[in-house]
């Protein structure tokens, strides 16, 4: 198991930023999801999956990503045996599931609260090295520190590493010693409220009650409760219970919702015996007893009162008191009660059961109160009744937030991830070349008259997909000067050149009097007049700015030797330059231009020729990249303009072969 959860998460390990791919505090709710639901795991995972593929431009195997979900449920006890936990259903019954998630994760994972404790007090980025140390075997650096970066804690780069101190303060201080039994009766009420979701307080009390002999506190259920939860032994709410002590406390509403429904007809055959005193009694009669509060001996007189008036109202439910003088129990009324002249009476599961009261009370009458009270309590009854019907018990209840972690895995992609990309084409087009130039294209013949018909056709109606190498290349250099770009380089690589760049050179120059540096990339053996054309076309307009702009060139043999100038390069088997490229700015502010297009009219204005334009952040990065690395490796013939406007008669040779 060990080595099939190493491999899996070697296989699903990014580099920059280090995760896991394809899992998140979202995903693993939906994961969870899905096996309340009993539905594919694959299948609640795929939006996370698309998700994944535009934040990083790289996809993994889909099976992978649902074993590390599946091995995580377990770990974390969210599920037991193929059920869900209490714990789990606690998560699932969260509107806002990450941090809860977070917390469990500390609480279960070994050596995570101990890698974040030796990081809480650190501001800022570390060295990679340094979180390295903390790493103690091959499971914290394969699985545990990625796993931390899917969860948000920390963002891992490949020579430093950054720490989210507002979550990891939250998931270390939900680490702390909490009261096991509140934690389970707290978390049952949160579950059942969710299967129930019309109970009301006293009704979950109850039913929470039954099922783990605690009365729930009011207060809501805290992430060091839920933490709680995850470190002690795993709790599976079993269906059939849920479903024994709903009958019984329905049943148990059922016989109370008599008993207060007989307490609105009077009684004809049990009326209270009135008992004549020397005068109405009232608070002056009450001996003095400084261990009773004034709520509760006014609380008795009214309830004294009211049935002396209506001696047909031989018993009287206590809630009625309790209700409105919260300080008031069942004991503490039948003291004051007992200690009422001429008052006889007993309390008994819930009622007070008159004997004889005293025939005038000094005291307001609560009659018509009372029946509302009754009246009020009777359909309180009935509804928690309705309440616990089958119809209305979800379980295991439904997730809450399925669709709003979805949302937010979305709303965490960076803009810059899911910029326009486009297809980069050159064909001839008869409206931009002009009618002269297509008149000496096409002749008289009229094969060519057919096909200039049918590309002007084509160019009329073709997708929003399609744009011109000419109108992204002027896209890419306007970017420079339209955006506050940050990291003003401008990259071009190609082999071949001509006229063209004098085109462009105006948008060049503005870049450069901006502030960009120009990188240009090319071949070294090229001949003397196609160092003279791009000295004529390129370099010679913008050599104000010598200082910006930096020429490297790469050709190779495929077998070292030593070369002159007089050899025909082709017999040696010469490599070089061919891709054609252009970028723009860092990865996240800029874009790339690529594709088969030399910086020469045939390229821009008649070849058929293909690339791709894009300001998608992780194209970019690939691209700058690439012709980064091209960069460095030929460092070698990096040549002056100084002596680029010294153009020899004679080839160049590149430095490693002369």
């Amino acid at each position: 198991m060990m080595s099939d959860l190493l491999h899996a998460a070697n296989k699903l390990r990014t580099q920059s930023p280090e995760r896991l791919w394809g899992l998140s505090t979202e995903s693993i709710y939906s994961a969870l999801a899905a096996k309340a639901s009993d539905e594919s795991i694959q299948a609640r995972l795929e939006p996370h999956i698309r998700a994944e593929i535009i934040r990083t431009n790289d996809e993994r195997d889909s099976d992978l990503v649902v074993s590390i979900h599946e091995w995580l449920l377990g770990e974390l006890s969210l599920i037991e045996t193929g059920d869900i936990s209490l714990l789990g259903l606690v998560i699932l019954s969260s509107d806002e599931p990450q941090s809860l998630i977070r917390a469990v994760a500390v609480a279960r994972l070994e050596s995570a609260e101990m890698v974040l404790r030796s990081c809480i007090e650190i501001d800022g980025e570390i060295p990679r090295r340094e979180l390295d140390s903390l790493l103690a075997d091959e499971w914290d650096e394969t699985v545990l520190a990625p796993l931390l970066g899917s969860l948000g804690f920390l963002t891992i780069y490949p020579d430093s590493a950054e720490f989210d101190q507002e979550r990891i303060d939250a998931s270390l201080s939900a680490q702390q010693t909490t009261s096991t039994e509140t934690a389970v009766a707290k978390a049952h009420r949160e579950v059942i409220s969710q299967a129930i979701e019309t109970a009301d307080g006293a009704c979950l009390e109850a039913l929470v009650q039954r099922l783990t002999g605690s009365v729930p506190s009011k207060s809501e259920l805290t992430a060091a409760e839920v933490a709680t939860l995850a470190t002690t032994r795993t709790i599976v709410v079993n269906g059939t219970d849920l479903e024994d002590a709903i009958r019984d406390q329905r049943q148990e509403y059922e016989d109370e919702l008599d008993k207060v429904q007989s307490l609105l007809v009077p009684s004809t055959e049990l009326d209270v015996e009135r008992v004549e005193m020397d005068q109405p009694v009232g608070f002056g009669e009450l001996p003095e007893d400084s261990d009773q509060s004034d709520d509760e001996r006014e609380a008795a007189l009214k309830v004294v009162a009211t049935v002396a008036a209506h001696p047909d109202i031989a018993r009287f439910d206590v809630h009625f008191v309790t209700e409105r003088w919260p300080s008031v129990t069942s004991y503490s009324l039948y003291q004051i009660l007992s200690s009422v002249p001429g008052v006889e009476c007993e309390v008994s599961d819930g009622l007070v059961e008159f004997e004889t009261v005293p025939e005038a009370v000094d005291v307001e009458i609560a009659r018509d109160e009372y029946m509302t009270h009754l009246v009020e309590r009777c359909s309180a009854i009935q509804n928690r009744i309705d309440t616990l019907s089958q119809e209305r018990v979800s379980f295991p209840p439904v997730p809450v937030a399925t669709e709003s972690m979805v949302v937010r895995d979305y709303e965490s992609i960076e803009s810059g991830a899911i910029a326009p990309t486009y297809f980069t084409y050159t064909l001839v087009d008869p409206d931009a070349l002009g009618e002269k130039k297509m008149d000496a294209y096409v002749g008289d013949s009229r094969g060519l008259g057919r096909e200039r018909a049918r590309l002007r056709r084509w160019h009329e109606k073709r997708s929003s997909g399609l744009e011109s190498y000419t109108a992204m290349t002027d896209r890419l250099f306007s970017l420079g000067l339209e955006r506050d770009i940050e990291d003003k380089v401008l990259r071009i690589m190609t082999p071949f050149d001509d006229d063209t760049f004098n085109e462009y050179v105006a948008q060049i120059r503005r870049l450069l009097e901006h502030g960009f540096e120009l990188r240009l990339l090319t071949r070294h053996t090229k001949e003397p007049w196609e160092w003279r054309r791009l000295q004529r076309n390129l370099l010679s307009e913008i050599k104000e700015h010598r200082d910006q702009v930096t020429v490297r060139t790469y050709s190779r043999f495929k077998e070292h030797q030593r070369v002159t100038s007089e050899m025909d390069f082709r017999d040696l088997g010469e490599i070089g330059i061919h891709g054609k490229l252009q970028t723009v700015g860092a990865p996240e502010e800029g874009a790339v231009l690529l594709g088969s297009a030399n910086f020469m009219e045939n390229s821009y204005d008649w070849n058929p020729e293909c690339g791709v334009y894009t300001e998608r952040t992780q194209f970019v990065d690939a691209a700058i990249e690439f012709f980064d690395i091209v960069w460095h490796v030929s460092a070698a013939d990096e040549l002056s303009i100084n002596r680029l406007q010294e153009i020899p008669d004679r080839k160049l040779v590149p430095t490693y072969y002369s």
